[in-house]
């Protein structure tokens, strides 16, 4: 079974796991289900898997979406953080998804304690995930043959989520 990752970082230098949730179906694809079955296939939570990425990515810049469910949709996408300045408006954002998109408890839901973690505040300078462990951790740096282990991140690669998504409006 997958499992999803939450990771201290420090952008520019290094990262490490905060916390590992079982079962990583109920992460980054609550939100993905729940954002497709409103806004692009009504009745139909999971077409995200089959064809609908490309309109589902693009859901956080429509303003005829509430703001708070964009946010929540954009913290799932590859290679963004959220630096600690953000952490409460992280933490409200997903409280809100979750008064919208009610946890069912018939499904594993990992966003009330990812609020939670949020609400910690934590003791670093942002929070990340890798939200299956299907792939490989989107913190670590590329795998290097000669050495036989992973190099240094690359940070020109990641982005702080509410810089960008302020700056787009």
């Amino acid at each position: 079974m997958s499992c999803m990752t939450v990771y201290k970082l420090t952008p520019g230098a290094g990262y490490e796991e905060l916390e590992e949730m079982r079962n990583g179906n109920g992460s980054a694809p609550v939100v993905w289900s729940a954002m497709t079955a409103r806004y692009l296939t009504p009745g139909s939570p999971n077409s995200w898997l089959f064809s609908r990425t490309d309109d589902l990515w693009k859901l956080w810049r429509r303003e005829d979406i509430p703001q708070a469910l964009r946010a929540v949709l954009g913290m799932t996408y590859d290679n963004t953080y959220v630096e600690r300045a953000h952490y409460a408006r992280a933490a409200a954002d997903i409280r809100a998804f979750l008064a919208e998109f009610p946890a069912d408890a018939q499904f594993v839901n990992h966003w009330p304690r990812i609020a939670e973690i949020f609400e910690s505040a934590p003791d670093c300078d942002g929070i990340g995930f890798n939200w299956t462990s299907v792939n490989e951790n989107p913190f670590q740096g590329p795998w290097d043959e000669d050495l036989e282990e992973y190099g240094p991140t690359d940070w020109s690669k990641k982005w702080s989520f509410y810089l960008e998504f302020d700056r787009a409006g």
